[in-house]
């Protein structure tokens, strides 16, 4: 089985455009977290978005107005931080469907509207020879490491630099395995899935993303993000 999870639990506060968070935005005349999710129907069993306990009535009430008809589609109430949106959206998995630990989850931001279907599809085949994969694309600036953010410590050689986006294909019983066997500390260092997997020794494997994988975090993201979904 193959679920997806839209992280969608933020509240959006570098926008600073909206009372509402940025995940109901309206992109292609739909709110963000809709058109992000349409992205992956054809590739999944189900698709469970994790938000903000605030806003769960709002988001059910979007879904029933612009997906009537897809009944593959739910909401649950996302966590503290990432990681806790996708323990509740693997929990409502468990709960709701009878997912089982070897069903594959591809977690994704709900910010990011343009994954397409030759990326999903290859996340879904590299986890058939991987524990943990991510959509990943060269660094085509320098990145520089500063433990005080005013003077440079390292410049790792560019060519061996990538960017980290989403989705983050794993096993559901793998996420649970991991998840439980963390510190709270080691919980709160970890931003996304991939360090927890890679705190208990685990390979990441990187897929080919796409520079139009965009992340929607600030004002200007936005307004770029509305020109592509235009085009």
């Amino acid at each position: 089985m193959i679920i997806t999870g839209i992280v969608a639990g933020g509240t959006g506060s570098r926008m600073g455009a909206s009372d509402l968070p940025k995940q109901f935005m309206e992109l292609g005349n739909r709110p963000l977290f809709i058109y992000t999710a349409e992205k992956f129907l054809k590739q999944s069993d189900f698709i469970i978005i994790g938000m903000n306990k605030e806003w769960l009535k709002l988001a059910e009430f979007m879904l029933r107005k612009f997906l009537p008809d897809c009944q593959n589609i739910f909401v649950t109430e996302g966590g503290s931080d990432r990681n806790g949106t996708v323990r509740n959206i693997i929990s409502f998995a468990r709960e709701k469907l009878h997912c089982q630990g070897d069903d594959i989850i591809l977690t994704h931001d709900a910010a990011r509207p343009f994954a397409d279907e030759r990326m999903i599809g290859d996340s879904i085949a590299a986890i058939q020879k991987c524990d943990i994969c991510t959509a990943a694309v060269p660094a085509t600036d320098t990145i520089a490491v500063s433990g005080d953010g005013e003077t440079a410590d390292d410049l790792p050689d560019r060519s061996k630099m990538y960017l980290v986006q989403t989705p983050q294909t794993f096993r559901i019983g793998d996420f649970e395995e991991i998840y439980s066997s963390l510190s709270e500390e080691e919980k709160k260092t970890a931003t996304d899935v991939c360090r927890l997997f890679m705190a208990r020794g685990k390979k990441v494997m990187l897929v080919t993303g796409s520079p139009e994988n965009i992340k929607i975090t600030y004002a200007q993201d936005y307004h770029i993000a509305k020109f592509m979904a235009e085009k």
